[in-house]
């Protein structure tokens, strides 16, 4: 009996190292495969394969106030992209987050909030189906049929965004927001789980829920044909 304990016991100890060794080695992974994707706004003025106008910025949604205001994490990516998009004037940004129902509407928070801070309505696109990290890249990819890609949003976050959009050909890169301190523990504690399910889309092509199709809108017009969700199913 003291046998077939200790035998438990060990297995068990086992068990619970190679999960940790498993979770540690795949964020490790996802973090360093991507980090020469990732810039600073000064330094993006290096890369060169992105600074074309028609190389959109892509900001990433998160939480809004009384669906009136960005969460302090979600202004802090809409001011990075603000400043990238007054360094290139031509670029265009998409704003992609949740925009469900009529009482939690990330994205037009976003425009807006962006509009007062002095980028031009016209430029600024919505995607009203951006439901996750996952929805964001493939809807980019494979919905408005972009091949290259500026995405911004918080360091902790970007990694894994960028490994998607590796995953699924997009050419992307990816601008640094700052960090929100108050939050941080909390939010990347939670990353950390995300890279694992993340991962396996990615690389054991695991199936996630399946993505909008709908919603799908044209670079080439003006941005402000895309403020009303409903306007974009005609």
């Amino acid at each position: 009996m003291k046998k077939i304990l200790k035998l438990i016991i060990v297995s068990s100890v086992l068990i619970f190292l190679l999960s940790i060794f498993f979770v540690a080695a795949i964020n490790l992974f996802v973090i360093i495969s991507t980090s020469a994707k990732q810039y600073s706004l000064e330094r993006f003025d290096s890369n060169q394969t992105h600074q074309a106008a028609e190389v959109p910025i892509l900001v990433l949604g998160a939480g809004i106030i009384d669906n009136q205001t960005p969460s302090k994490i979600l202004a802090a990516r809409l001011d990075a992209a603000i400043a990238l998009a007054k360094r290139y004037p031509e670029k265009k940004i998409i704003m992609s987050g949740d925009h469900k129902d009529a009482y939690y509407d990330e994205v037009s928070v976003m425009k807006k909030y962006a509009t007062q801070h002095g980028i031009a309505s016209e430029r600024i696109y919505l995607d009203h189906a951006g439901y996750s990290t996952y929805d964001s890249m493939y809807r980019i990819k494979n919905v408005l049929h972009q091949q290259q890609v500026i995405i911004v949003t918080q360091g902790y976050h970007l990694s894994r965004a960028l490994m998607l959009a590796n995953g699924m050909n997009l050419d992307a890169v990816g601008i640094q927001a700052k960090e929100v301190n108050s939050t941080r523990m909390k939010r990347e504690t939670r990353e950390i789980l995300a890279r694992i399910k993340d991962f396996m889309v990615t690389y054991w092509r695991y199936s996630p829920p399946a993505v909008e199709e709908a919603y799908e809108f044209d670079l080439r017009q003006s941005g402000d044909w895309t403020d009303e969700k409903d306007s974009l199913l005609d």
